[in-house]
């Protein structure tokens, strides 16, 4: 009977990986999954925060969205350009950044710049411009290049969340061993994330203080992004925010064309 008990628990807790991982799977699909609008157009504050929490450096910026549908089997195409209004001294840094389009790839135009550059993969773990995020943070990264597993539900920051375990299937695609996500029920949008080094030890915090419904589109009011180790973070607030007609009236308005936007040429003059 011992010999049956032990088998049987064996048994059941390789069933119980089993359906974790395929749960896993099922969680993070629903987040990549989750509507996204045509157009957005967001003006933002970021925040520098030093350890002891004093203010760095204050920016303001407008965030250019576009994500072009595809049918099934075929990736979507997204497109956000970040454009910095103020300081005086920062303002006309200008970032660019297409996925799966034809024009893949990050591109970044200093203020001090007469030309955009682009960003190197081999960049991707470097400080996106001088904030607590890389550059290879901000690259979504597709259901097929991690391993999902599902470790259990709890609460976080009054988010009720399903957490979920994110290892990459090739090391070297990831400057991160692993990303623990807590993943909120409601809108199945992740509103916290552990960020583990390739030593295992936790590197960075992204924290979602707020989620917002916007003409049908939950959005992200306020982040905070703190590096554990420095103990400096960047906050990140939504001023105000627009999606696709409404988006589009507002690139209109500013003379800004949603053809033109995101490319190299308006990174270089702004138009």
């Amino acid at each position: 009977m011992k010999k049956l008990s032990t088998l049987v628990t064996v048994m059941a807790m390789s069933l119980a990986a089993v359906f974790a991982d395929a749960k896993g799977d099922e969680i993070m699909t629903k987040v990549h999954d989750v509507k996204k609008p045509d157009y957005s157009v967001a003006k933002a504050e970021m925040n520098l925060i030093a350890k002891n929490g004093s203010v760095d450096e204050n920016r303001v910026f407008w965030e250019y969205g576009a994500n072009i549908k595809k049918g099934a089997g075929d990736k979507d195409v997204t497109k956000m350009v970040m454009n910095f209004v103020a300081p005086a001294g920062y303002a006309g840094t200008r970032f660019l950044q297409i996925q799966n389009g034809p024009e893949d790839g990050k591109f970044v135009r200093l203020k001090t710049d007469a030309n955009p550059r682009r960003v190197n993969s081999s960049e991707d773990s470097k400080s996106f411009l001088g904030t607590d995020a890389s550059y290879g943070d901000l690259k979504k990264r597709e259901i097929e290049d991690d391993t999902h597993t599902y470790l259990r539900d709890e609460k976080h920051h009054g988010f009720d969340c399903h957490v979920v375990e994110n290892v990459p299937k090739v090391a070297s695609s990831s400057q991160y061993s692993k990303k623990i996500v807590w993943v909120d029920k409601a809108t199945m949008y992740p509103v916290y994330t552990e960020l583990y080094d390739k030593n295992g030890k936790l590197e960075k915090q992204l924290t979602v203080k707020s989620i917002k419904n916007v003409d049908g589109y939950d959005i992200p009011m306020e982040n905070e992004y703190k590096n554990v180790k420095t103990g400096h973070k960047t906050e990140l607030k939504i001023i105000a925010v627009a999606v696709d007609k409404k988006a589009l009236a507002l690139m209109q308005k500013m003379s800004i064309n949603p053809k033109t936007v995101f490319t190299q040429n308006f990174l270089k003059n702004g138009k």
